[in-house]
């Protein structure tokens, strides 16, 4: 992700399929290594729950099977079956992803009943444009492990990854989810990234966030997308404006207060600093708050 990049300011309508990629890239193994709802957050915790894994005790499954640019994840949370997909921001690759979806679990998601978990990498593009990314791959993964036990299906997308999430509301309107087993279960998170999804898409969730951030008088870069989405698409939950108070990002910087969606402490006060910022949460604690107030 490149500062100068207006990334999810480019609005455009992505009606793609990972499976028409390009036979090079498509389903090319990845390199990785281990390394308000009305559903109140569970008051027992991973630490007290029985037979709880640590999350990094469990590996990362990739390759063609998971999809191009994917990892996915059991974590065997005894809090339930609830589904997670964190989808990264352009110049976010796989590890970094992971990272950052290991952190959220971590700090919000596993008292939640979060269990199955997918990371999925930036877009190559800001816009989305190569369609590379293996979403039919998580579709036809999450479809059969929806039950009467799965509480909601969460999709939280920084940036650019916004264009890619909204690829994969599309496929399930589209005909990737025939028996609607998801519908109404979607909970989806825009973090200062989006507007690609029709109504259709949208509608078939059971809520839609368009989430900004501020510190001070400084909105993040694509505050301005945000609130108009979140005026559009009201009735499914609208405008969340996260407080990044204490970021230190410097005056002006709303790339830096971009990142505060993902890291609560950015990097480089003057911008962004994609890897470090999903990587590094030493100090930094994740950014939970959209979590908080609507789940």
């Amino acid at each position: 992700m490149r500062a100068a990049t207006p990334l999810a300011m480019l609005v455009l309508v992505c009606a793609c399929d990972d499976a028409a990629q390009p036979a090079p890239d498509a389903g090319a193994p990845d390199a990785a290594a281990d390394v308000a709802l009305d559903v109140a957050p569970e008051t027992a915790t991973l630490d007290t729950a029985p037979d709880a894994p640590d999350i990094d005790s469990i590996v990362w499954s990739t390759g063609p099977d998971v999809g191009y640019g994917v990892a996915f994840k059991d974590t065997q949370n005894p809090l339930g079956d609830g589904m997670f997909v964190g989808y990264g921001g352009y110049g976010a690759d796989l590890v970094p992803t992971e990272l950052w979806v290991t952190a959220l679990y971590r700090a919000a998601l596993g008292a939640r009943g979060v269990r199955y978990v997918w990371a999925v990498q930036g877009p190559s593009q800001p816009d989305y444009s190569q369609d590379e990314i293996g979403n039919s791959k998580i579709a036809a993964a999450m479809i059969p492990l929806v039950s009467s036990s799965t509480p909601f299906v969460i999709l939280a997308a920084h940036s650019s990854g916004a264009f890619v999430a909204e690829e994969l509301l599309e496929q399930l309107a589209g005909g990737a989810d025939p028996n609607d087993v998801t519908k109404d279960l979607v909970v989806y998170f825009a973090l200062d990234g989006g507007g690609s999804a029709s109504d259709a898409a949208i509608d078939r969730t059971r809520n839609a966030y368009f989430v900004s951030s501020h510190d001070g008088a400084t909105q993040s870069a694509n505050y301005d997308a945000m609130t108009s989405l979140a005026a559009t698409y009201a009735s499914k939950g609208g405008f969340y404006d996260n407080d990044a108070t204490g970021s230190g990002c410097d005056p002006g910087a709303e790339w830096c207060v971009h990142d505060t969606l993902v890291t609560t402490k950015p990097h480089d006060p003057t911008s962004l600093d994609v890897p470090e910022d999903y990587s590094d949460f030493a100090g930094r604690p994740v950014c939970t708050s959209y979590l908080d107030a609507k789940l």
